[in-house]
């Protein structure tokens, strides 16, 4: 069997919600540096991304879905916190309680074209990047379970594709 058109036939859809979530993570770690060439995502690992002793967590939203792609959805992120935590690089496991949020920072980033497409969801100007300390989420909006556009534009300024790199060392 020849596995070539897998990856195609399971990820090429980039407007489908999972598939374009997986894509902001790269997206993300590309403009972070922290994506070597041949790696493979880690599912499941506590974080999405490790930056420089951190750990970033990547949500994703789009104004426009597969399912109604000419119409506007109102976006909103996943911000719950978690019971427990495992760590892809050293098989840990580990329960939190009280619940929290496992990352040092999420970085929120918002596909804006209307109707998406896999070449505009590919081109990182149709994004728009908020990056918000854990802390801020915690104190801000305490066990909230998610987020909209409105309150991240009241936590932080958005920021470009080109913008994320110096926001989040700002962190550091």
């Amino acid at each position: 069997m020849d596995i070539g058109d897998f990856p195609s036939w399971a990820a090429g859809n980039l407007v489908d919600n999972r598939n374009r979530g997986i894509f902001a993570e790269w997206l993300v770690g590309q403009a972070l540096g922290v994506i070597d060439p041949g790696e493979v995502r880690k599912e499941w690992d506590a974080v999405d991304l490790r930056y420089r002793g951190m750990g970033v967590e990547i949500k994703a939203s789009g104004l426009s879905q597969t399912w109604n792609p000419a119409n506007t959805s109102t976006p909103r992120f996943d911000i719950h916190k978690q019971l427990q935590w495992w760590d892809a690089d050293t098989d840990a496991w580990g329960l939190y309680d009280p619940p929290q949020r496992t990352a040092d920072v999420y970085v929120f980033c918002l596909h804006e074209a209307v109707p998406a497409t896999n070449e505009n969801v590919a081109d990182p100007s149709q994004w728009r990047f908020w990056i918000v300390p854990t802390s801020v989420l915690n104190r801000e909006l305490g066990s909230q379970k998610s987020v909209g556009v409105t309150t991240l534009n009241g936590l932080a300024e958005s920021v470009t594709f080109s913008e994320i790199e110096p926001a989040v060392e700002k962190l550091v």
